[in-house]
């Protein structure tokens, strides 16, 4: 026998009598504690399904990318590394998902052409008469980490620079927060409510010290129905070694007819 006693009146409750009861009848007397614990489960339902509406109403904002066939654009561009940093102009030419070509020019004079594939990166110095070749699966040796074609052609267009699945999603004002995961990134974006448009970005790779990079981007500009930022910056930190690259677009045209020229004269190392 249980005994639940107040100052004026004592109740008896058959403990017996209770274990026979449905679950339904149980939390009518329930005790103070159970009624605790069942509160903090309906709150954490509750929240779940909120966490599982916001990011069924974001999931299609992610998708959301932009349509093209061709892209280019002209750039002013900022770069430091820890041995320095340049300013210089770029043209931007891609094919979607084939070639991305960058002609860089210092005070009017072409210094540098790129010519990116789905699997290789070539480059021609114009200053030093070289050309290289480099398999993108060991771009790192030149950049400040692995990338994909996928990323490269989403850091030019302003998208997030990976895919993934979408575990969590947080809203707070104006702004809606995702995280997004696969098997090599953990991605955090920042998308503005108003337009939906992204604000940052934040990639780190799944393994622990791993390079990270963050994103900002602003100076939306629409073109044809796209929504895309003329204003970028790149953060990547590596190995406590911090590279910066800001990207200005004067420029953006879509699926205009482009060519990619790219010859190696017969005199290049």
């Amino acid at each position: 026998m249980l005994h639940l006693g107040g100052h004026r009146k004592t109740k008896t409750v058959d403990t017996a009598q209770i274990a026979r009861m449905d679950s339904a009848a149980r939390v009518a007397i329930a005790l103070p504690a159970d009624t605790a614990r069942l509160h903090d489960s309906v709150v954490s339902s509750r929240e779940k399904m909120q966490k599982q509406q916001l990011i069924a109403r974001i999931t299609p904002l992610f998708a959301n990318h932009i349509e093209y066939k061709t892209f280019s654009g002209k750039a002013r561009v900022h770069i430091e590394t820890p041995d320095g940093g340049n300013d210089f102009a770029a043209h931007f030419r891609i094919r979607k998902d084939s070639v991305i070509w960058v002609s860089v020019n210092l005070a009017g004079i072409p210094v540098a052409r790129v010519f990116v594939t789905q699997d290789s990166i070539f480059m021609l110095d114009y200053y030093h008469k070289e050309a290289k070749c480099v398999p993108l699966s060991q771009i790192a040796k030149i950049l400040p980490t692995e990338v994909s074609f996928k990323s490269l052609q989403n850091l030019v267009l302003g998208e997030p620079l990976t895919g993934g699945v979408i575990t969590d999603a947080e809203e707070a004002g104006d702004s809606i927060t995702l995280q997004a995961e696969d098997s090599s990134y953990i991605q955090r974006i920042v998308y503005n409510t108003k337009d939906s448009t992204m604000r940052n970005e934040h990639v780190e790779t799944s393994k622990p010290h791993g390079p990270i990079a963050y994103s900002g981007f602003s100076n939306y500009e629409i073109d044809n129905g796209r929504r895309i930022s003329a204003n970028r910056e790149v953060n990547v930190i590596n190995n406590n070694a911090v590279y910066i690259l800001e990207m200005y677009f004067s420029k953006i045209d879509f699926d205009e007819p482009l060519d990619y020229p790219f010859n190696i004269p017969k005199s290049y190392r």
